[in-house]
């Protein structure tokens, strides 16, 4: 059965307004659609036509119409967010809405719906991403191979710049992108926050990693740091969503985020796998309890029931690791530049503040141009990008391209195919696991980027790095 471009639309305005999403009449609505479009409309009822194949419908008329060039995935993205951004509430009436009151988590909930609705989201393409899950000695570890989302080069997330576009936001995620065409984010609306007395805005991820998986920008385009200001930040949202955990990235390259010139957090409802890691030092010094995790990627559990105390301890911890020198392991803070911070994660748990404060070194050498704590270059063939504060904490992103390649493997290795060019980076790996009668490459994939998580720790996973970290750990009681 076909549908016409008239049932589209009016299936489109019927939605809206049966969702509430809107304020404005059927006829109003018409008018909107009728001026992007610069066509007359007539409503006629589609009874069994859904509300995407509508949508796909109008953005396909869209470039017959010439409303968009070329016919490409973004362009088409641009399309339909526009065609969602006139049955959305403005931006100025969402800002409106709180500016007498703080959010609550529901308002938070019902963002989230909205943005599925509005396939701000991408649902279905976060549906194509291929997850699983393996046992190792540190756990359960998961893992995700991102077919939604374009992997990013080390190297050009040390080298980005400010967009200096004139009227474009200075990067993607400036507050000015919402209601923007050029980047597809017509249909993206932001929240307003107070954290630590400053002004922050709220949003969802298009690329969904985990459940509610968010972005907390700051008003400013300012670059990431790491201070004060951002632990009391997290813990002041911590206290106003306690059902969402919430992080930071790193503020330097290497082992930062994919974003370094706008401070911005990452928040959500999930529990990863570093927080069921076992605890190899537990030391509870007045209100605050300091452990010490068996986890590759060195990390430090800090839990109070006293919020100034907590943030104490979190301080306590990073001024410490920000000086600390250990040149028999590679340890050093400071060459011409700070290399040394942490990647804190903070959440409520039984009515007790609870921080993950992953230790990060970013300095480079020779050997490891890339990073000595980082990804080594045996392992690229998984995992270049950075590890940020997602796959620190046990949840792999990995590239695409793996799904593709994995299978070619599997023909190779099962039906006597050939080993076609773009397989050629795995022939070490495969060398590692060629005497095994049963082969799960999904789970050799796992036990490598276990691999990666070790090679980012920075007090290895040996007797001298856990005889050199318990130092440390010692060092930090002794100062509380």
């Amino acid at each position: 059965m076909s549908y016409n471009v008239n049932q589209a639309l009016s299936l489109m305005i019927d939605w809206a307004i049966q969702k509430g999403y809107t304020r404005l009449s059927k006829k109003e609505l018409l008018k909107s659609y009728e001026d992007i479009f610069h066509t007359s409309f007539s409503l006629e009822e589609a009874v069994s036509l859904s509300k995407e194949e509508a949508v796909e419908i109008l953005v396909d008329f869209g470039f017959q119409k010439q409303c968009f060039h070329p016919n490409t995935v973004s362009e088409r993205d641009a399309f339909e967010a526009l065609l969602y951004d006139v049955i959305m509430s403005s931006k100025e009436e969402m800002r409106q809405r709180f500016v007498n009151h703080q959010p609550k988590e529901s308002d938070l909930i019902s963002l989230y719906q909205l943005s599925l609705d509005v396939n701000y989201i991408k649902e279905k393409r976060n549906q194509n991403n291929v997850s699983w899950d393996i046992q190792s000695p540190y756990g359960s570890m998961s893992l995700t191979i991102n077919l939604a989302k374009p992997e990013k080069d080390p190297r050009d997330i040390k080298e980005a710049k400010d967009i200096n576009i004139e009227g474009r936001p200075k990067c993607v995620l400036c507050k000015e992108n919402e209601g923007n065409y050029w980047n597809a984010r017509k249909n993206l609306r932001l929240i307003p926050l107070k954290l630590n007395e400053d002004t922050w805005y709220f949003q969802y991820s298009p690329y969904a990693y985990y459940p509610y998986h968010s972005i907390i920008l700051h008003e400013d385009h300012i670059p990431m740091k790491m201070d004060r200001s951002v632990i009391s930040a997290l813990v002041d949202f911590v206290d106003q969503f306690p059902d969402f955990m919430i992080g930071s990235n790193a503020e330097i390259p290497i082992v930062g985020g994919s974003i370094l010139n706008h401070l911005h957090f990452q928040g959500g409802k999930h529990i990863f796998p570093i927080e069921n890691a076992s605890i190899l030092t537990s030391k509870t010094v007045l209100d605050v309890t300091y452990e010490k995790l068996y986890w590759p990627i060195s990390t430090i559990k800090i839990q109070s029931k006293n919020k100034n105390a907590f943030v104490n301890a979190v301080m306590n911890v990073y001024h410490h690791w920000l000086h600390y020198r250990n040149e028999d392991l590679e340890i050093i803070p400071f060459t011409n530049a700070n290399h040394q911070t942490i990647t804190p994660v903070i959440r409520h748990h039984h009515g007790k503040y609870v921080a993950y404060i992953m230790l990060r070194n970013n300095r480079t050498s020779i050997l490891y141009p890339e990073g000595i704590f980082h990804p080594h270059p045996h392992l690229f063939h998984i995992k270049k990008e950075n590890i940020g504060l997602i796959e620190a904490m046990g949840l792999a992103i990995l590239p695409g391209r793996l799904k593709e390649e994995l299978m070619d493997l599997e023909k190779y290795i099962y039906q006597n195919g050939s080993l076609e060019k773009h397989l050629n980076k795995h022939v070490s790996w495969m060398k590692t696991f060629k005497n095994k009668e049963h082969i799960d490459l999904h789970a050799e994939v796992g036990y490598r980027f276990i691999e990666v998580l070790e090679d980012a720790g920075v007090f290895k996973q040996n007797s001298q790095g856990q005889v050199e970290f318990e130092k440390f750990f010692k060092s930090i009681i002794k100062t509380t």
